[in-house]
């Protein structure tokens, strides 16, 4: 009688532990100084960087302090961001003059500005090439610059580029083209290794999980899950119109979705499906998402009533049917 009341006390816990999830709740809404307008956010250590279209400048925000503690003006129109940490240095693209802003990250000053010939977009520096990536959506070409070089090396393609990710597994650069409806991977040079063409319209936000060699495109109403190798598509989930930000968190396993109006999804894979665990709408204006894994915190900056603002979400693991399982056991 003993093995069998053990055998079920140990069903049951695994039946409850599998029936863990996660929710987020709002836990502070942050007043951020200048008009609200808001693009891509990148970590540079512990502190989370923002590219502040709106107001001009390049907002650097204190996961700790909750607070922005920083703010580097004279940016034009900036968009992406992405960082070098070998180098300590913040790459912003400036879409409005077409220059590359180069920030030092020890005391958030700009120490280089780098003309390009087109208006950037998108930025993702890969360590392993030593290579920042520009997107030049406006006139559908990609740029690679090297480290520590002043001139880009520049091809074209057959869409304009949105989104970029890196898989290490593979050593490739997966490029989202949203007026061509595709997802195509480049190697360090340039070149095309692969082309998929997706069924869904305005491909936009692009990440990779390589553990699953799992593709993830943001597209018009829904969050695409494509094979790495052979771009079939093997998940489809609805989400907000608007959605173009994403973010995989390697940490929980989790996909966060970012729409226009403030809207944000996490993404889970359960059994081999992938499903939403949570679709939030949230009191802000805006379509950027970060998640902070060593604080389980979710940022999202937009306007509100014409101010600028950054909400903070707070990932709560919940166990919905932790009451029925003690129950069980007497």
């Amino acid at each position: 009688m003993r093995s069998i009341r053990v055998f079920v006390i140990s069903a049951i816990l695994l039946i409850w532990n599998a029936a863990v999830a996660a929710q987020l709740r709002q836990i502070a809404i942050l007043d951020v100084p200048g008009h609200p307008g808001f693009d891509a956010m990148a970590f540079a250590g512990t502190q989370l960087v923002i590219a502040h279209a709106g107001a001009g400048t390049v907002d650097i925000f204190d996961p700790a302090k909750r607070r922005v503690i920083a703010q580097v003006k004279g940016m034009a129109d900036p968009h992406g961001v992405a960082v070098d940490e070998q180098d300590g240095r913040v790459f912003v693209a400036n879409s409005g003059d077409n220059t590359l802003a180069v920030i030092a990250i020890a005391d958030w000053k700009v120490i280089d500005t780098i003309q390009l010939q087109y208006s950037p977009d998108a930025l993702l520096f890969v360590p392993e090439f030593g290579t920042l990536y520009i997107s030049n959506s406006h006139n559908s070409s990609l740029s690679a610059l090297k480290r520590d070089a002043h001139s880009a090396q520049t091809i074209e393609l057959n869409g304009g580029p949105e989104d970029m990710a890196f898989d290490p597994q593979r050593s490739v650069l997966f490029v989202s083209l949203q007026d061509a409806n595709q997802v195509i991977a480049l190697d360090a040079n340039l070149r095309l290794a692969k082309e998929f063409r997706v069924a869904a319209s305005q491909p936009t936000g692009v990440a990779v999980d390589p553990k699953t060699s799992h593709i993830f495109v943001a597209v018009r109403y829904a969050v695409l899950v494509l094979d790495a190798d052979t771009g079939r598509e093997i998940g489809r989930v609805p989400t907000a119109a608007g959605t173009d930000k994403l973010w995989f968190d390697d940490s929980t396993r989790t996909l966060y979705a970012a729409a226009n109006g403030g809207v944000v999804n996490m993404i889970k894979q359960e059994s081999g499906k992938y499903y939403s665990e949570q679709e939030l709408n949230t009191s802000v204006r805006g379509h950027s998402v970060a998640f902070d894994p060593a604080r389980g915190l979710v940022y999202l900056p937009g306007g509100y009533e014409g101010r600028s603002k950054l909400v903070i979400l707070k990932r709560i693991e919940t166990a919905p049917q932790q009451t029925s399982a003690k129950a069980a056991l007497h």
